[in-house]
């Protein structure tokens, strides 16, 4: 699970994807990475918006229905692929110099809470 998550970690910073946390998006809607087979078999999970509410919007991590990691396929049999792993807010107004440090934090948040609940 822990290389799972280091390597979803590693697509966000590495091609700077964090910047899309920061733009708006209809809830509901992935963030990232793109919608297609291969980042779904590859990357294994997702970023999903919700609500934005006074510039503060509610981020979903979700596991793709191709996961093949067994805790993560383990709990998308049990709660399906619209169930939240994990989930935190995100500023959209975060200034753009300020984003990767925000998202960093952001994303050690959502891996804790993620872990915690496979264990």
């Amino acid at each position: 699970m822990s290389k799972v998550l280091k390597q979803f970690e590693e697509a966000i910073f590495q091609g700077k994807l964090y910047k899309k946390l920061f733009q708006k998006q209809t809830p509901g809607k992935r963030i990232l990475p793109v919608q297609a087979k291969d980042n779904d078999s590859k990357f294994q999970l997702r970023l999903d918006a919700g609500e934005t509410i006074d510039g503060m919007k509610n981020v979903y991590l979700q596991v793709n229905s191709q996961a093949k990691n067994g805790a993560l396929a383990k709990f998308r049999q049990k709660e399906g692929t619209h169930a939240n792993l994990a989930s935190g807010t995100i500023d959209e107004n975060t200034p753009v110099e300020s984003q990767e440090e925000v998202t960093r934090a952001f994303w050690e948040n959502l891996a804790k809470q993620a872990k915690d609940n496979l264990d």
